[in-house]
């Protein structure tokens, strides 16, 4: 194993690697490379990483654990559990459940950066400004991936419980870990072993670039705030299985509990967590997250117990992290269960009434809360993505100005299907609301974009 870690690092030039195996019956740890450069402290089972947004599957866990403890269900009304958000300006807002958050089905849109500071408010006030914000589509009727979902779902947990979202977390983490490292309060993370994060490689006569030490506004922690070791994370997730309701013997899970997403980039969405079509046509669950030069994933088998928990302090390396996860899956654990077979199927499965007439144009401006999108021609087969994305966006992956943070990225994607397109490492999906021909969407596999008459990129 330490082999398939040492090739991964020399592949990636990432400075570390740590992984955590649990077989269903023993958790296996290995580690390799260096927690920060210029102390060539060693990597360990002890060292903490940035959880970036796996932090959404642990505050979705908690969530869960609030709601069971008070007797109630993941359909429940977000205002009957927080009444001071019926101040929403969206009247749909109304019908948003607890549901609809952890499964990106929300109409939430997709990023949203305002630190509050630290004061006992700031969760409160990130919430009501959340819940006046636009909605994308009504609620359940569009996945697009959304932090402010979850930062929700933070707000939720202490309005059940009582307590703030970090005290409930790093309580209920306990009650299944003992003492443990999973924790969103720099002041306790500090004081561990962790990792420093990297936003780029070296190049000649320069080092890796690394990132701020710690950026994680308060109000916003429950979508990205967390820190631990892969081992906890991998013990933690026995618990999750069942509160998730990811069972054994449910790859498909329970009834009405996986939606539909776009594009090929996941099999659909549960409560939580994404489903992942591995390579041999099978599924597993998981989740990826990137922030502060830091990137994780996890993945646990769909119809077995094992799952797998990897991080490195590599940013650039975090398309390849979700993928050793899988090939760990794969190759070491023997995952080669083809009951629920891969099938070719469109990218807008599951949303035929979207789908846009064959003269729709598609060019023009895309805008969404972190980032706007131009959208131009380059022949009958080809467009050019251009993308901007907000100084807030590049605050949190860098924690200030970093080299290039939020210069334009451009990218021609050929077509691949009506209105349908993708590069090499992009996909782009383009629809239109059902009921509202006018309100042209683009989607990434992820998230949704909207187009407007906007006329500066």
């Amino acid at each position: 194993m330490l082999d398939q870690l040492t090739n991964w690092l020399e592949k990636t030039g990432a400075p570390a690697v740590s992984l955590a195996i649990d077989d269903g019956h023993k958790l296996h740890c290995f580690n390799k490379g260096v927690s920060d450069l210029r102390t060539q402290a060693a990597v360990g089972e002890e060292t903490a990483f940035q959880l970036g947004s796996v932090s959404k599957v642990v505050t979705a866990f908690a969530l869960l654990e609030a709601l069971a403890a008070r007797g109630l269900s993941v359909d429940t009304p977000v205002i009957a559990i927080a009444p001071d958000l019926k101040a929403s300006n969206e009247h749909a807002f109304h019908d948003v459940t607890v549901r609809h958050l952890l499964c990106h089905t929300s109409g939430l849109d997709s990023q949203w950066w305002v630190d509050f500071g630290r004061g006992d408010c700031a969760r409160r006030m990130a919430a009501r400004a959340i819940a006046s914000t636009p909605l994308l589509a009504r609620p359940g009727e569009l996945f697009s991936y959304s932090g402010p979902g979850l930062i929700l779902a933070g707000y939720l947990t202490e309005a059940l419980s009582g307590v703030s979202w970090e005290d409930y977390v790093r309580a209920t983490c306990a009650k299944y870990l003992g003492d443990h490292s999973i924790s969103a309060r720099p002041e306790d993370i500090l004081l561990r072993p962790s990792a420093t994060g990297y936003v780029s490689r070296s190049k000649e006569g320069h080092g890796p670039v690394a990132a701020a030490r710690w950026y994680a506004p308060l109000a916003l922690s429950p979508g990205g705030g967390l820190v631990g070791t892969t081992a906890d994370l991998a013990r933690l997730m026995r618990a999750v299985r069942e509160r998730l309701q990811i069972g054994l013997d449910q790859a498909n899970g329970p009834v009405g509990q996986v939606v539909a997403t776009i594009g090929w980039r996941y099999a659909g969405w549960g409560l939580g967590m994404a489903r992942y079509w591995l390579s041999d046509g099978s599924l597993c669950w998981g989740h990826d997250g990137t922030t502060s030069g830091q990137a994780y994933a996890i993945r646990l088998c769909a119809r077995r117990s094992e799952t797998v928990v990897v991080a490195t302090n590599a940013v650039w390396a975090a398309s390849d992290l979700g993928k050793l996860a899988e090939a760990i899956m794969e190759t070491r654990l023997g995952v080669s269960d083809r009951s629920f077979a891969r099938t070719s199927q469109d990218a807008l499965t599951g949303y035929d009434a979207w789908r846009l007439p064959p003269d729709q144009d598609i060019t023009g401006t895309y805008v969404r809360l972190n980032s706007t999108m131009l959208v131009q021609p380059k022949s009958n087969e080809e467009l050019v993505v251009d993308e901007v994305f907000s100084p807030q966006d590049e605050a949190n992956w860098f924690g200030g100005k970093a080299p290039n943070g939020t210069d334009r990225v451009s990218d021609t994607v050929r077509r691949i299907g009506q209105h349908s397109y993708a590069s090499t490492s992009k996909e782009f999906h383009f629809l239109r609301h059902p009921d509202d021909p006018a309100r042209i969407y683009v989607h990434n596999g992820m998230r949704a974009t909207v187009k407007t008459h906007r006329p500066w990129i």
